[in-house]
């Protein structure tokens, strides 16, 4: 099966594991030592930090996300995947808010041949998005 449709199949049980605010199912995808950049704060490392990440983040109001591929690339061991993002947030005593911005993942395959997300970087639009319109 192409690297693409596997990819494709754990980014589709990414954003289910968030609409449905399941904190282990969305870490599930990430390898066991795998890197999540955030923007403003400290990397988190490992499986273990990720879940807890997204399990801060739905306490926050995470309700879902979307993502928006634009490249994928990748040969037998490694792809990477650039896009954009919207991501919506439903905080308890606000309105819902959407933050868009872009990602970059780094795919690698574990010892049992499955693709997993090895590093994740992502960021806001907002300066980028005011320096576009001009």
């Amino acid at each position: 099966m192409p690297f693409d449709d596997e990819l494709e199949r754990m980014r589709a049980a990414f954003l289910a594991a968030l609409a449905a605010g399941d904190a282990s199912a969305a870490a599930a995808v990430y390898a066991e030592d795998a890197r999540l950049l955030p923007p403003g704060a400290e990397p988190m490392c490992g499986r273990a930090a990720i879940e807890a990440f997204w399990r801060a983040g739905f306490q926050a109001g995470v309700a879902g996300l979307s993502l928006q591929v634009s490249a994928l690339r990748g040969g037998e061991e490694l792809a990477y995947e650039v896009g954009s993002y919207e991501l919506r947030l439903r905080p308890a005593e606000a309105s819902p808010v959407a933050e868009t911005g872009n990602y970059l993942y780094v795919h690698a395959r574990d010892e049992n041949g499955c693709w997993r997300r090895a590093v994740e970087m992502f960021g806001p639009g907002g300066l980028a998005t005011l320096l576009q319109r001009g």
